[in-house]
């Protein structure tokens, strides 16, 4: 289905108003979109300029907690699609589902608790918890940043790590070592440094370096046209215990 261009432009404002401005890629009559800032992806598509408007979501902690009627089928991939009425309703919908995928982080917790169901705690088990638990966390980071690096923009995935803010290992709950806001998706030498306390961040998402990270390193990280972290308040704790704690400032 090709759409024309008056519907296709009111679909794309309906995304690009709430947070979803990457896109469009049309398939099988639905238009996908996606944000810098929220997990997964959206499809939209509508049977007419009036109405009704169809959206499905990827995202399955949303599709579980939108509280829209439902539409069938989703697209491909997708986890459950929703029909509105009206496209104010319709853009209420698109709102709620951006809003759900960046306040949602226990989806990965639940992804872990299913996976290591079972599993006992030997010391052998317990590392396989662990590396669980770091695969889940990555997979998490991954779709809240988009698969790319915030500061270097790289999206090679070998090149990506998971970052946390506050360690792993002082992480007093599953839940806070899982929180997809204890986390950065950094290139492979921005986490380095990060994770050695060679940098943080302040609470406006800007970068702080220690006086131990040489000049070298200073220059491969180009921190002079590094943008700012696009930061919520979830991530304003976790991002504090870093600076209070891991980060070297003298």
């Amino acid at each position: 289905m090709t759409y024309p261009f008056a519907l296709l432009s009111e679909l794309r404002d309906a995304a690009n108003e709430h947070g979803y401005r990457i896109g469009p890629e049309e398939a099988a009559g639905w238009i996908f979109f996606r944000s810098a800032s929220a997990p997964a992806e959206i499809g939209l598509a509508a049977a007419s300029s009036s109405g009704p408007f169809f959206l499905s979501v990827m995202h399955q902690g949303v599709a579980r907690t939108l509280d829209a009627p439902r539409a069938s089928p989703c697209a491909k991939g997708h986890a459950a699609a929703f029909v509105f009425a009206t496209r104010d309703d319709l853009h209420a919908g698109v709102q709620a589902v951006y809003r759900l995928s960046v306040s949602l982080p226990n989806f990965p917790l639940e992804k872990y608790e299913k996976a290591v169901a079972g599993i006992g705690d030997t010391e052998g088990e317990r590392a396989q918890k662990f590396r669980i638990g770091q695969n889940i966390f990555r997979d998490a980071l991954m779709e809240y940043w988009n698969g790319r690096c915030p500061l270097s923009g790289i999206s090679s995935s070998d090149l990506l790590r998971a970052s946390h803010m506050m360690p792993w290992a002082r992480c007093e709950t599953d839940a806070q070592r899982l929180d997809v806001h204890n986390g950065l998706l950094l290139s492979a030498l921005w986490d380095a440094a990060f994770d050695a306390g060679l940098v943080t961040f302040d609470d406006d998402g800007k970068a702080l370096t220690s006086p131990r990270l040489e000049s070298a390193a200073h220059e491969a990280l180009v921190l002079k046209g590094s943008p700012r972290l696009v930061l919520r308040d979830e991530h304003r704790p976790y991002l504090a215990y870093h600076r209070n704690h891991v980060w070297i400032r003298a």
